[in-house]
C-alpha cells in the first residue's frame, strides 16, 4: 500500500530531518558575498577580488582582479592574465568525509599539500573560530625555497558529513598584504 498525500510529505520531511541532509544556510550566511547551499558553506570576498566555481573538490576559486587598463585589446587581456598569474590566489575546497575529525582533517590537507611539494614546512595547527563560533584549526604552510617562496594559510573546519579548507596562497613578499585584505574571508567564512 502506497502512502500518498500530506502523510507521505511528513515522512518524507521526517526522514530528511534525522539524516541531516539540511542544505538551508545558516543565518551567519545571510548577505555573504558568495552563497552555496549545496556544498554547505559561504564568505565574502574582498572588494577587488573576482571568484569563479570551479568543479572536483576544489569548488571555489578567489582571486585579485587585475588593475583596468583603458587598452582593451586582446593583447592587454592577455598581458593582464599574464601579470595576474602567480599572485595571491585562494581556493574553497569541499569534501566528503563522513565523520572525520578535525585534527585528523588538518593532518590531511597538510599531507595532501606536502604531496605536490615535499619541502613544504607545516606550522603546527592553531585553534581557531568560524564566524559562527564552529571550533575550526588554522595552518601555515611555507615553501622558502624555490623561485618565488610561497605562503599558504590555511583555515580548516568539518561538519559531520564534509570536511572544508579557506586557503589563500601567496608569494612571500605578497603575503602580510593579501593576508590584511583577505581577512574579510576569514573572518566570514561559515559551513554548515
Amino acid at each position: 500500500m502506497a502512502v500518498r498525500g500530506p502523510l507521505a510529505m511528513l515522512l518524507l520531511a521526517g526522514a530528511v530531518l534525522a539524516a541531516g541532509c539540511s542544505s538551508a544556510p545558516p543565518p551567519q550566511a545571510t548577505g555573504r558575498t558568495v552563497v552555496r547551499p549545496a556544498l554547505g558553506f559561504a564568505l565574502d570576498v574582498p572588494e577587488g577580488w573576482t571568484w569563479r566555481d570551479l568543479g572536483g573538490d576544489v569548488a571555489l576559486e578567489i582571486i585579485e582582479q587585475a588593475p583596468a587598463k583603458a587598452d582593451t585589446s586582446a593583447a592587454a587581456a592577455k598581458e593582464a592574465r599574464i601579470q595576474k598569474r602567480g599572485g595571491p590566489v585562494a581556493h574553497v575546497v569541499v569534501v566528503d568525509r563522513e565523520g572525520m575529525t578535525l585534527e585528523a582533517w588538518a593532518d590531511q590537507a597538510i599531507k595532501d599539500s606536502q604531496q605536490f611539494q615535499s619541502d613544504l614546512e607545516a606550522s603546527p595547527p592553531e585553534k581557531a573560530r568560524l564566524a559562527d563560533g564552529r571550533e575550526a584549526l588554522a595552518v601555515t604552510l611555507k615553501n622558502p625555497r624555490g623561485l618565488r617562496p610561497l605562503v599558504q594559510k590555511m583555515l580548516l573546519a568539518t561538519t559531520k558529513h564534509r570536511a572544508y579548507s579557506l586557503m589563500l596562497t601567496a608569494p612571500e613578499p605578497d603575503r602580510a598584504a593579501a593576508e590584511k585584505t583577505f581577512k574579510k574571508s576569514f573572518d566570514t567564512f561559515v559551513v554548515w
